[in-house]
């Protein structure tokens, strides 16, 4: 064959390839989808998925199924993603797990970062710091002069798992105020609150809405939220960031997809995302404290990247050992 006709039948490939991405994008989906999470039923997450994907299922036709793998720190959850068939009929709930997960001693056996790509912004939630009654401080500055007031380590403070956005919270707000706790890591947000109320630690980073219950009937005291801005579930609480300048722990929640996936399709599944989020869904997920965001593919690429850069860091200067 000349280099003419090998030219020629190349480009008729690229052609053929190109046609069969959009078809197959035009008729997508095809079945229903299976989206991935990786934590257990009742929680947050598992709320944003169903809310989130009942909506999608709606406007695109089909069934979403939400398959919940929890496991591993979610690292098992991101196996089974990872590895789906890319048609675009399995999505994942995204959330920091995969720009913590890579600091883990058993890390995945691939990077998430590389073999996920972005399809759309869900939004945020918040963590909030909350101690138990009888510790004499009522503010981060208070806080953090009990802290250096008493030795190392002798503030406890309690999370749901290593490797979880409010585990890293708490680490990272010991390396900016300069104090040394020690932290006690819990089977999730319910024992966590409880090892608190019974005062087995004196501070817990904890989901805002379920900690507010126990706020309002001062069983608890709040501190401050985790984010850059107030929470609008508790305007009257500060950010630790008001206090520590450049603090800021967002808890992100999106979807993500194989990487192998045809980029019409990721498209496509962007689009009815963004559509979602503007549909009941905002008010729905408001109600369980997370505040949605409309946003770019790129710009959510670069909101994940800059995740895994902040939690690498905060991991090699805090001499973490990430063992969950």
């Amino acid at each position: 064959m000349t280099h003419h006709w090998k030219l020629v039948a190349a480009a008729a490939a690229l052609t053929a390839s190109t046609s069969a991405f959009a078809q197959s994008a035009e008729s997508f989906p095809s079945r229903p989808l299976r989206l991935i999470t990786g934590f257990q039923p009742g929680g947050v997450s598992d709320t944003v998925a169903r809310v989130t994907g009942e909506k999608l299922g709606e406007l695109l036709g089909q069934r979403v199924i939400i398959d919940g793998r929890p496991g591993a720190g979610g690292v098992l959850s991101m196996e089974i993603a990872a590895n789906a068939n890319p048609d675009g009929h399995t999505l994942y709930l995204g959330q920091p797990v995969i720009t913590i997960s890579p600091n883990f001693k058993n890390k995945p056996p691939f990077d998430p970062l590389k073999t996920f790509a972005p399809v759309s912004l869900i939004g945020f939630g918040q963590s909030i710091m909350a101690v138990h009654p009888n510790t004499p401080a009522s503010s981060v500055k208070e806080l953090i002069a009990l802290g250096k007031s008493q030795p190392p380590g002798s503030l406890r403070f309690g999370h749901s798992g290593v490797g979880s956005t409010n585990h890293l919270a708490g680490e990272l707000f010991g390396v900016m105020s300069g104090i040394k706790m020690t932290p006690i890591a819990y089977k999730g947000a319910a024992s966590n609150q409880l090892a608190l109320l019974q005062g087995e630690v004196q501070i817990s980073m904890l989901p805002v809405l379920a900690a507010l219950p126990q706020i309002k009937a001062g069983r608890l005291k709040a501190i401050a939220v985790t984010g850059a801005n107030r929470s609008r579930a508790v305007p009257d609480v500060p950010t630790v960031g008001e206090t520590l300048k450049g603090y800021d722990v967002p808890v992100w929640y999106g979807f993500v997809i194989t990487a192998r996936t045809p980029t019409a399709i990721v498209d496509k599944l962007h689009a009815a995302t963004q559509k979602a989020l503007q549909t009941d869904v905002k008010d729905r997920l408001f109600s369980q404290g997370v505040e949605t965001q409309l946003m770019s593919r790129p710009d959510f690429g670069k909101l994940i990247r800059e995740d895994a850069v902040r939690w690498a860091k905060l991991v090699k200067e805090a001499g973490l050992s990430m063992e969950q």
